[in-house]
């Protein structure tokens, strides 16, 4: 078994956000463990609180929460 990390950056993605952690879930396999970093890029919607909502629901899902928005290109 292994463990496999994926990661997402997120910025203002509040009206994606549900799709997105439906998505991730359903990729998940028997057999491997998986988390999920989802990245707050200094978000200026409601995404923080939303993705605080899916910590809370499912402990695979882990928040960095960035102090502004740096942009992925970084």
């Amino acid at each position: 078994m292994s463990l496999i990390s994926i990661v997402v950056p997120i910025y203002n993605e509040e009206g994606n956000l549900e799709e997105l952690s439906r998505r991730l879930l359903e990729i998940t396999t028997a057999g491997d463990e998986y988390e999920f970093i989802l990245v707050n890029d200094g978000s200026r919607d409601q995404s923080l609180p939303m993705l605080h909502d899916l910590a809370t629901q499912d402990f695979r899902f882990k928040i960095i929460d960035l102090s502004r928005n740096f942009g992925h290109q970084l």
